[in-house]
């Protein structure tokens, strides 16, 4: 019987963190209210309290739970990567594998590219409780890209800023426009243009 409760409830806080991805992706962390969350998720503001002490610590929840399953769906690229680089194999065309491996899982995830989008933004400000995720997962991120161009690039930490430049401005202009282009087909042009050693 405990087991069944114990499911129940991991159940209701996965529920209540694709709820409150949504929301933040329609109104922004600031727009909406933990009483509007609850009534969304069919539950009363002490059912809400019980999985998450306050807002903030669902915003960092929910941060935590999308980064997990980004790394669970990216990591088999990443190993693959490593026993490409052993192999000899184009060390650059193994690298670009990866960042468009990781393009294209956002191609089929759009509100949670504008989730991120959205927060991103928002986080710039020193007082939101995402501020400190969001310099910590951008600096690891630049660190990461650094590491896979390393073995091709004369300056490895400027050229990881350059594409993550590159993938984060698209992802913002395929949601300004409505997903009206091709992701992975306009990072494929773009990154193609640029004087990158790939």
């Amino acid at each position: 019987m405990a087991g069944v409760r114990e499911q129940a409830g991991i159940e209701r806080r996965a529920a209540i963190l694709d709820e409150a991805a949504r929301l933040i992706g329609e109104k922004g962390f600031h727009g909406f209210g933990i009483q509007e969350l609850a009534q969304r998720c069919g539950i009363a503001k002490s059912g809400f309290f019980h999985h998450f002490p306050s807002k903030d610590r669902l915003l960092i929840a929910l941060l935590q739970d999308r980064d997990r399953r980004d790394e669970d769906a990216i990591s088999p690229r990443i190993t693959q990567f490593a026993s490409e680089s052993r192999a000899d194999i184009s060390a650059s065309a193994a690298a670009l594998s990866v960042f468009r491996a990781m393009v294209e899982r956002n191609r089929h995830q759009p509100e949670l590219v504008r989730l991120y989008v959205i927060l991103r933004a928002e986080a710039l400000n020193a007082a939101h409780p995402a501020y400190d995720y969001f310099r910590r997962r951008e600096a690891e991120a630049l660190t990461f890209f650094a590491k896979i161009v390393a073995p091709f690039a004369d300056d490895p930490h400027s050229l990881a800023r350059q594409i993550m430049v590159m993938m984060t401005g698209l992802e913002h202009q395929w949601l300004r426009e409505g997903l009206a282009f091709d992701l992975v087909d306009e990072w494929d042009r773009q990154i193609s243009r640029l004087s990158l050693p790939f």
